[in-house]
């Protein structure tokens, strides 16, 4: 006599990248899946907007932009939705350092070599700011390097691990790299489409509790009940201890401390005239600015701004609005026709549904720290971008993570 299995049922909490592509692939298993997503809008801190420049809308990432080699999971979604990868014309990796130019992004890449190498002959346990000690690097070369990685990690660089940091996250390559056409949103949209009625936006979870029978998810006052669920929610929020009624225990939380919230801010601002690829970061401000293209060929006329590291994000006035930041970038980019129209912030520390941008390891973070942050606890399984041990902090790892969790469940 045949068995008849009952497809397990599955909430997701979260309609980010991760939580997307677990419940894709959940529903490509044959499981019963309900995403559950506060924001009006899929893609959690992937968010895409427009600008109008002379009547035209431009794209802009108010989050996650960059699609970097080694985007395997994200590369092969856009190619099932039908969307185009477009070489930005400028590297990610390569940012000349305006207000410090005595340092050329040549000494840079070299510097940035020699700490990359120290790093792997070390121990995890040192940070970026212990490997800059040991090679010796001082002066105004210390702190281009210094900037280059804190923008990069959104933290500071005692605070993070040299080993990864400067292996993946802080690469000094001239290296290409993509946005996805039209908007980087145009992704997790796709994702929702196909997930149809199985994704509920304006759902606010306020608990997740579970029993050795079933995951019980309150959302809205009501109860829904669950044979599993998917966590993918931003580690800010995971963390916040007053955002989602979430029991976890001891040996979880641990595993939480070696993870290091990054804090980012973006400005998009207006340009008069059609600009050539660029890169050029402040130092001292810890912020960089670029040109790029966009789909259909030719770059925008558009100033696109990066601002990492919480200390130096308040020093830009974030709390307080746009004016400070602007006024900077404004000086270090006077070789660009900026038009007179404001600029367009956001400020993700200070957005309640993210609590932060992304993350990054602390020093000493190892294997058994990664196997542990994405353990399971019993019936609930974590997906996120702080989830994934190469592709922290990215979009690659958000997807990968979400796929993980979700074979996981699968598998029983």
């Amino acid at each position: 006599m045949s068995t008849v299995t009952t497809p397990p049922r599955v909430a997701v909490i979260g309609a980010g990248l991760a939580g997307l592509a677990a419940a894709a692939r959940l529903v490509e298993g044959g499981a019963e899946v309900v995403v559950y997503e506060a924001r009006d809008r899929v893609g959690g801190r992937v968010w895409s907007e427009t600008l109008q420049v002379s009547g035209v809308p431009h794209p802009i990432e108010r989050g996650a932009e960059f699609v970097l080699a080694g985007y395997d999971v994200l590369r092969g979604l856009c190619a099932e939705h039908g969307l185009e990868l477009v070489d930005t014309g400028m590297s990610y990796y390569v940012r000349t350092p305006a207000d410090r130019p005595s340092v050329t992004t040549a000494d840079m890449a070299e510097l940035g070599g020699v700490a990359a190498r120290a790093a792997a002959e070390g121990t995890g346990a040192r940070s970026v700011a212990d490997v800059l000690d040991v090679i010796g690097v001082a002066g105004p070369a210390r702190e281009a390097l210094e900037a280059r990685i804190e923008m990069s990690t959104a933290a500071r660089v005692d605070q993070v691990t040299a080993e990864h940091t400067l292996e993946h996250v802080a690469s000094f390559e001239p290296r290409p790299s993509w946005r996805i056409g039209g908007g980087n949103q145009g992704l997790p949209d796709a994702m929702a489409a196909a997930l149809g009625s199985r994704v509920r936006l304006g759902a606010a979870v306020e608990a997740v509790v579970q029993d050795d029978a079933v995951v019980r998810v309150v959302s809205g006052g009501s109860e829904d009940t669950y044979d599993a669920a998917v966590i993918a929610l931003p580690f800010g929020v995971l963390t916040a201890g007053d955002a989602v009624r979430l029991e976890l225990p001891e040996w979880k939380r641990a595993a939480f401390a070696g993870v290091v919230q990054g804090n980012a801010a973006k400005l998009h601002l207006a340009l008069d005239e059609v600009p050539e690829p660029s890169a050029v970061m402040s130092v001292g401000d810890r912020f960089w600015t670029w040109t790029a293209n966009e789909l259909g060929g030719g770059v925008g006329p558009v100033l696109h701004c990066f601002g990492g590291e919480l200390g130096k994000l308040r020093a830009l006035g974030i709390e307080s609005g746009s004016a400070e930041w602007e006024a900077r970038v404004r000086a270090l980019r006077s070789d660009l026709a900026l038009a007179a129209s404001p600029a367009v912030m956001t400020a993700w520390p200070l957005d309640p549904l993210a609590r932060g941008a992304y993350t990054a390891h602390a020093p000493g973070f190892d294997a058994d720290d990664a196997q542990a942050l994405e353990a399971p606890v019993g019936r609930l399984h974590f997906a996120g971008e702080y989830v994934d041990p190469e592709f922290t902090g990215l979009m690659e790892g958000a997807l990968r993570s979400g796929v993980r969790a979700a074979s996981a469940i699968l598998a029983g």
